[in-house]
Order: structure tokens, then C-alpha cells, then sequence
């Protein structure tokens, strides 16, 4: 399976570029620290998510954290991800 197409299964969606890139494409990269500067509702909670569960969980990548801890700003957007996660 392609990164791709473990974005697709999950989102129903084909991921943008960076969401790739994000994710190491399907490579056995190294989880770096990186900036991402996109605007609203361009998928970055998916873009998080899904490039650290397809490094960790599929490709078993231990160059990734073993957990992945998510902040948000604010409640109402943590309710909606508890929410568009569980429908995951």
C-alpha cells in the first residue's frame, strides 16, 4: 500500500503535495520538525495524523515517536477532531 492510497482509505480524499511530503512519500524517512504554514481547512490535522500513522503504525517506522501529541488552541476544535477522528 502507498502512502496514497492509506490517505485515501482514510479520508476519501487524494492528499495535496505537502501532505505527501509531510508524510515522507512512501520512504523510510526520519519524523523531522517542520513549520506548516497553510491556510485553513487545507488538511493539516490530517496531514499530522496521517503521516504519523502511516509512519509508526504501518510501516512500524521507529524513526517516528512511539506517540503523537496534538495541542489545540482552543475547545471547540478538539471537540471536532475527537469527533473526525472517531470517524476515522
Amino acid at each position: 500500500m502507498t502512502f496514497k492510497a492509506f490517505f485515501q482509505a482514510a479520508t476519501d480524499n487524494t492528499p495535496y503535495d505537502y501532505q505527501s511530503r509531510l508524510a515522507g512519500n512512501d520512504s523510510d524517512a526520519a519524523c523531522d520538525s517542520q513549520l506548516i504554514n497553510i491556510p485553513t481547512g487545507l488538511g493539516k490535522t490530517a496531514a499530522v495524523v496521517l503521516a504519523w500513522l502511516w509512519n509508526r503504525v504501518q510501516l512500524q517506522n521507529p524513526k517516528w515517536p512511539r506517540r503523537l501529541v496534538y495541542c489545540l488552541p482552543m475547545r471547540t476544535l478538539v471537540i471536532l477532531q475527537v469527533s473526525t477522528s472517531i470517524n476515522l
